[in-house]
């Protein structure tokens, strides 16, 4: 059957391209066709813009192109093989393919979407999942003070998952107040502007203990560094963003005087048995709207727009957050 899918053949440029895949499902696969899809503001904006770590080395492969994106999709069975007996068609799955309209895959990496999530919220485990990274490297202590530095949708969703853990005061901040606004609809205790004062100059709000826990969502080398300095005296500093430049730090007085603890919380940090094992509480926090995402979702376009899709996460930051790709039904 012909099928039609994204994929960016260069620096900044997202076509649509056709192409096929079996009409029938061999053993152990299912064929789904796709409803909707989430944007990786983080992973897939640097592979578009080509500053992904890894483009000028010749053994990373995946930094290269032509590059065919997406990991965060919600779908319907609409065939299943022989030998699969629990996804039935019609049955409402999530699984991490790439943008297209149509997916064959394995059974065993499609799940079943629990009763309760909205089409419209299930992509968003994805995200959800990689923001588990921050407390699953370091958990976050009742009562602590956390700071967030960055409110993309891994950074909102960590503040989220940090307020749940029982943290005591959880802050957001960053450039753009439309993300701000949003961390505060999505339960953010207080929100640091950083175009209106530098952040050192909000910290005092935390009172004497300062920042305890402190996440770096953005992958920048400049708010590394902030998120180093800013960070209580025998505090941690979590480093969710995956970093895109290398940078120079001042490791005597930002880590070794002051006891800082710095945690790497790359997605693949926590091995595979304890994501599975989370999966059902974190589908949990979706389906009873402890994590809110519903503010973080600011567009639903046709999945033809991917490229005016990618350029407004580029270039309109102030506007573009969640911006979900939908498929025809037929």
């Amino acid at each position: 059957m012909k099928i039609q899918s994204l994929v960016f053949p260069g620096k900044d440029q997202c076509l649509v391209e056709a192409t096929t895949i079996p009409d029938n499902p061999g053993t152990g696969e299912v064929l789904i066709r796709n409803r909707l899809s989430l944007i990786s503001a983080g992973t897939e904006l640097a592979m578009f813009t080509e500053t992904h770590r890894g483009f000028a080395e010749a053994d990373f492969s995946y930094a290269s192109y032509p590059f065919r994106p997406g990991y965060a999709v919600v779908g319907e069975v609409v065939a299943a093989g022989d030998g699969v007996s629990d996804l039935a068609p019609g049955t409402r799955v999530f699984h991490r393919s790439r943008h297209a309209t149509h997916a064959l895959l394995s059974h065993d990496v499609v799940l079943p979407v629990p009763e309760g999530v909205p089409d419209s919220h299930v992509p968003f485990i994805a995200m959800l999942q990689i923001a588990m990274s921050a407390p699953r490297q370091a958990p976050v202590y009742f009562g602590e003070n956390v700071l967030v530095i960055g409110m993309g949708l891994v950074g909102n969703l960590c503040a989220q998952l940090c307020a749940s853990a029982g943290a005591g005061r959880v802050a957001a901040a960053d450039l753009a107040a439309p993300r701000l606004a949003q961390a505060l609809a999505c339960g953010a205790d207080v929100v640091f502007d950083l175009s209106e004062k530098p952040l050192a100059d909000w910290l005092p709000e935390f009172g004497p203990r300062g920042a305890n826990y402190v996440v770096e969502a953005v992958g920048s080398g400049p708010t590394i560094d902030l998120a180093l300095k800013a960070a209580a005296r025998h505090g941690r500093v979590v480093l969710l963003g995956s970093p895109r430049d290398k940078l120079e730090l001042d490791p005597y007085f930002d880590i070794h005087r002051t006891g800082v603890h710095v945690i790497g919380a790359h997605a693949s940090t926590v091995d595979a048995a304890t994501r599975e094992q989370d999966m059902p509480f974190l589908w949990s926090l979706l389906a009873t709207g402890r994590i809110n995402v519903e503010p973080l979702i600011s567009h639903v376009l046709p999945y033809t727009e991917g490229q005016k899709a990618y350029e407004g996460l580029r270039d309109r930051k102030d506007e573009f957050l969640g911006v979900l790709l939908e498929y025809p039904e037929d």
